[in-house]
């Protein structure tokens, strides 16, 4: 058990350090001039300030694909308690970035392309509400929501009504991929349970995951 779960987090480790560095090639290729944000970086932040968080995102869920990939920016989900903490942290660290609060997020954006580099997410919204009693540790530094979990997130940022839906298109292929890469692996009885708990047909995201797996047409 104690070797599985290291190979694990080795796994998740290596992801991280892969979406990473896509993340650099890409800004060097076409986005030179704009902020360059390390995930690690945020997460030592946000570790040496006490902050209780979970990291979210393709950062986050990297190690559920089959492969990592780029993203623009670095996604946190902070305990309510420590929301202002980890504000604080995150200014003073990266006092580049512009900061904008809204009711479901406080966002750190780029002063040269007015893009998201980190997004400090609060525990609002039912499915966020419950990441914190599903999470996996990452090494000695931070916790990741596990498999079933990042199943939930993904889909619910699917489904969500305010998302772009070029942003939705993504999701389903991150979701589907996560459920292919980790079919052995998925507890579909505590995928159900966190289901119902999120969602009144909660049936959907099972309904979901056996069509994926049968190989027939989904949609969003």
């Amino acid at each position: 058990m104690v070797a599985a779960t290291k190979k694990m987090s080795a796994l998740h480790l290596r992801a991280l350090k892969v979406s990473a560095a896509l993340t650099g090639y890409y800004r060097d290729m076409y986005r030179r001039g704009a902020a360059m944000i390390s995930p690690k970086k945020v997460i030592r932040v946000l570790n040496e300030a006490g902050v209780r968080y979970v990291l979210m995102g393709t950062h986050g869920l990297g190690g559920w694909r089959s492969e990592p990939r780029a993203t623009q920016d670095v996604d946190v989900l902070v305990a309510k308690k420590d929301h202002a903490k980890a504000v604080r942290a995150i200014r003073k660290a990266f006092p580049s970035l512009v900061m904008v609060d809204a009711m479901i997020v406080t966002r750190f954006k780029d002063p040269v392309t007015d893009e998201p580099r980190i997004d400090l997410m609060k525990p609002l919204q039912k499915v966020y509400q419950i990441v914190f009693r599903h999470t996996q540790q990452v090494g000695k530094s931070h916790l990741i929501p596990d498999l079933e979990m990042a199943l939930i997130s993904k889909f619910s940022a699917m489904v969500s009504p305010n998302r772009e839906r070029t942003r939705k298109m993504q999701d389903a292929v991150d979701f589907a991929d996560m459920v292919i890469h980790n079919h052995s692996a998925i507890n579909m009885e505590k995928l159900g349970r966190l289901a119902e708990q999120v969602y009144s047909g909660g049936l959907k995201v099972m309904q979901l995951v056996e069509d994926i797996l049968a190989g027939r047409p989904i949609k969003i």
